[in-house]
């Protein structure tokens, strides 16, 4: 029996094979980061994208320590003449950001299904729980400057 870790790399490998090859690929999504545009058990499809075509508020598949995540851009950050960094966030997420470089993108998350029924992960209500989820977050981080550290208030 395969290990978790061997499992992952093996679904990480053949969602860049295809993906590189152009098609697009649809599996069950695992875990609740991205709640409530995704939920787990989900079905997803992912398509093949360029960085340059990647834009904020877009959800792209990336890997990152092994394992295939799909989160939500949130920012992005362009430098003269280098490739771009994007700044990820799994809509369940308050805080928790990671920076993904083009070598780590898979793909775009294109479409969700959920019971059978097809949902828009990009649709107004969802834009909107996002922005409203990002502002609270930075509000927090400007009203408690240590909850970032680690560090409470007494």
């Amino acid at each position: 029996m395969k290990s978790q870790m061997e499992s992952h790399r093996i679904f990480d490998h053949l969602c860049l094979s295809l993906l590189e090859q152009g098609c697009n690929v649809r599996f069950q999504a695992p875990g609740g980061s991205m709640h409530p545009t995704i939920l787990d058990g989900d079905i997803i499809t992912v398509q093949p994208v360029l960085g340059s075509d990647i834009k904020r508020g877009d959800i792209i598949l990336y890997h990152s320590q092994g394992v295939v995540i799909a989160h939500r851009v949130i920012r992005i950050h362009k430098s003269n003449n280098e490739t771009p960094v994007w700044i990820l966030r799994g809509d369940a997420s308050g805080a928790c950001e990671e920076q993904v470089v083009a070598q780590q993108v898979l793909g775009r998350v294109v479409s969700v299904e959920r019971r059978g029924r097809s949902i828009d992960p990009y649709s107004r209500k969802g834009k909107i729980l996002c922005k409203v989820r990002s502002f609270a977050t930075r509000l927090k981080r400007h009203l408690n400057p240590f909850s970032s550290v680690g560090i409470r208030e007494s």
